[in-house]
């Protein structure tokens, strides 16, 4: 479990790493009132810093985060929980955490596709993910999450995706320092209560996707209501 000072430290390290790395936060939307599941479309490793940012709650990684340098060690803090892939085991254990969770009132925060994508588009969710929401009667909130430069155009620099190594993403990222905006859109939340976890899975997937549609400069500001 969290500790509140765990919380704070690592809320602030969120919006720190933000500052370094040269990237504007813009929020729209109302985030879910906790508990909620909050499932994100995923780019790059930077989305943990900008979703945590704005909502206290326990993200979903892969075991790997772990052991990188200092990430891992304010992941920790933050009571991230980790799966480990492949094994079932592991995912019935991580599966008990994470309705643990919300049964004490605290969200949970996931990618539900499982990997990085270039931000184009967005990859299958994994329903398995979505009954945890069901087992602990929480509401889904989707949240789009889209890279851009001044211009509105998406930005490919920002994608963590393949074999790249995190210290080459972070000498990409710092070169575009001051250019880039990562935009947050809180979407409308959907009740679990009566759903599959194969409708849910589906429902946010579809909310995203129609988000993060290309749109022009003077289309930025309906994206709220998306």
């Amino acid at each position: 479990m969290r500790t509140p000072r765990g919380q704070r430290i690592v809320r602030w390290w969120h919006r720190r790493l933000l500052r370094i790395l040269g990237l504007e936060l813009r929020l729209y939307g109302i985030p879910a009132a906790a508990p909620a599941l909050i499932v994100a479309n995923h780019i790059s490793w930077v989305e943990f810093a900008a979703v945590g940012a704005v909502i206290p709650g326990h993200f979903v990684a892969k075991s790997e985060i772990r052991s990188w340098p200092l990430i891992g060690w304010f992941a920790g803090q933050g009571g991230t929980i980790y799966i480990k892939r492949g094994d079932r085991g592991a995912s019935t254990i991580v599966d008990a955490q994470m309705v643990a969770a919300q049964r004490r009132q605290e969200s949970i925060i996931l990618f539900p596709e499982g990997t990085t994508s270039d931000g184009q588009t967005v990859q299958m969710f994994h329903p398995r993910l979505f009954a945890v929401a069901i087992e602990a009667d929480v509401t889904v909130q989707p949240v789009a999450l889209r890279y851009s430069d001044s211009a509105n155009h998406a930005c490919p620099a920002a994608s963590f995706a393949g074999r790249e190594k995190l210290i080459h993403h972070l000498w990409r990222l710092l070169r575009e320092r001051g250019t880039l905006r990562v935009e947050v859109y809180f979407l409308a939340p959907e009740q679990s209560l009566g759903a599959s976890s194969l409708m849910l899975a589906t429902n946010a997937r579809n909310a995203i996707l129609q988000c993060i549609e290309p749109v022009t400069v003077q289309d930025v500001g309906a994206r709220a209501a998306c």
